[in-house]
């Protein structure tokens, strides 16, 4: 454990997607939430809450592309800080990250095996099947990446636990593309992730099930009622253009 680097936990929560969970707090880690919202509750308001809330407004991105800013791209957001923790809105710790670091040699960029499909190639298909962007955008996207020699197999990543030292300038330069990659294709971040460390040749530490297990578990996403609203809309709207 090196209890001289600054170190940092951080979340982001916009469009009333998710509620704050409450953190154990781990000794030389502070906790950041970049948000829309000023207060979740009596802890924040109070000042009791392990979290430091950052006001986030939106310059006109949608909620999704939005969301990820910081968690794409950390060393603009959290330059202070050598390393960092970006967990999902719904995410709860269950351990000290120093643990994993060391575990790990304090590796400089960290992610996850995907729990339930190990190549890209049959996630744009489970994107595809899902509707979660236009059709014509995977299509370009997989196409784009086939042509470029990505190999099928290509390695998935879950991007729901990331642990990186985001100041070191080949991570810089991975996140720009991903930021970059994230505003051409689809709004999928883990569809663009696994291409670019294959074209940038950056290898992520990839954690098991079993092992990302021991420090992370998710709950249900929350959505508020003004998000949940808007989710149906949106789905009437397209579910009606498809329409002949």
């Amino acid at each position: 454990m090196d209890l001289h680097r600054k170190k940092v936990i951080y979340t982001t929560i916009v469009g009333g997607y998710d509620g704050l969970l409450e953190q154990t707090r781990y000794p030389g880690w502070d906790y950041v939430c970049f948000s829309d919202q000023q207060s979740f509750g009596w802890r924040t308001k109070l000042g009791q809450s392990c979290w430091k809330i950052v006001p986030f407004e939106n310059s006109g991105l949608d909620n999704t592309r939005y969301s990820r800013l910081p968690k794409i791209l950390p060393h603009r957001y959290l330059a202070d800080y050598e390393y960092s923790v970006y967990i999902d809105g719904n995410a709860q710790l269950l351990q000290n990250p120093d643990g994993l670091l060391d575990q790990l040699d304090w590796p400089e960029f960290l992610t996850s095996e995907h729990p339930f499909r190990d190549n890209l190639y049959d996630e744009f298909r489970e994107c595809l099947a899902l509707g979660m962007d236009e059709p014509e955008k995977f299509k370009a996207q997989r196409d784009k990446y086939k042509n470029a020699g990505l190999p099928d197999p290509t390695q998935l990543m879950e991007n729901n636990f990331l642990l990186r030292h985001h100041n070191a300038l080949n991570i810089q330069a991975l996140h720009e593309a991903w930021w970059q990659e994230l505003l051409d294709q689809s709004r999928r971040d883990q569809l663009s992730l696994p291409y670019l460390c294959w074209k940038m040749q950056i290898n992520p530490v990839l954690m098991d099930p079993p092992l990302k297990q021991q420090y992370f578990r998710t709950k249900a996403h929350y959505r508020s009622l003004s998000e949940r609203l808007g989710r149906s809309i949106r789905k009437r709207i397209h579910k009606n253009s498809k329409k002949p």
